[in-house]
């Protein structure tokens, strides 16, 4: 019976079917039937003037939508918000994709700006000037830095010692220059 009661109810469209009507054609036995089915969140009942009326949750959200001047706010709220996030998400995801570029460009030159006569430079000295030039996190950058350099084997030579650096074979390098 509730298949039967539910496929009345979708049928219905956005107007709705009165309760009364439901009772009428399934007799006081669907009142269980249309709490299962409230229950489970295939229905709303809700009244309409002094009737009660029953809508699939679809169609009673097309109701709200066309009739309830709150309901159409709140909505576009909504939407505007959505829309406003997966925005941002685009940009973010195309940050991202730039980043690579962006720091490779901007380590290359921090080397060039901050190493000594011998060409030696702290890590700590560039970190603090990309993560401050890009917005990332120190984490983000020691490991953009270390993949930078493995897939760079000819262009950059690291040295031990430092406060802090990236760690290859168990050993801190805190320096850093371009060869």
């Amino acid at each position: 019976m509730n298949s039967q009661i539910l496929d009345r109810v979708v049928a219905s469209g956005i107007c709705g079917i009165k309760k009364a009507e439901l009772k009428k054609i399934y007799g006081k036995e669907c009142e269980d039937s249309l709490e299962t089915l409230a229950k489970d969140d295939k229905i709303v009942v809700d009244s309409k003037g002094i009737a009660h009326y029953v809508w699939s949750k679809e169609n009673y959200i097309s109701h709200l939508s066309e009739h309830d001047p709150k309901f159409k706010i709140i909505s576009r709220l909504v939407k505007n918000l959505e829309n406003t996030i997966n925005q941002m998400k685009v940009e973010e995801s195309a940050k991202q994709e730039q980043r690579p570029v962006d720091f490779k460009m901007h380590f290359d030159h921090a080397i060039v700006e901050l190493s000594s006569s011998l060409g030696w430079v702290p890590f700590v000295g560039i970190r603090e000037r990309i993560c401050k030039m890009l917005g990332i996190s120190q984490e983000s950058f020691y490991s953009l830095a270390l993949e930078l350099i493995e897939s760079n084997h000819g262009e950059y030579e690291i040295s031990t010692g430092g406060q802090e650096g990236i760690h290859v074979r168990g050993l801190l390098h805190g320096y850093i220059r371009r060869l």
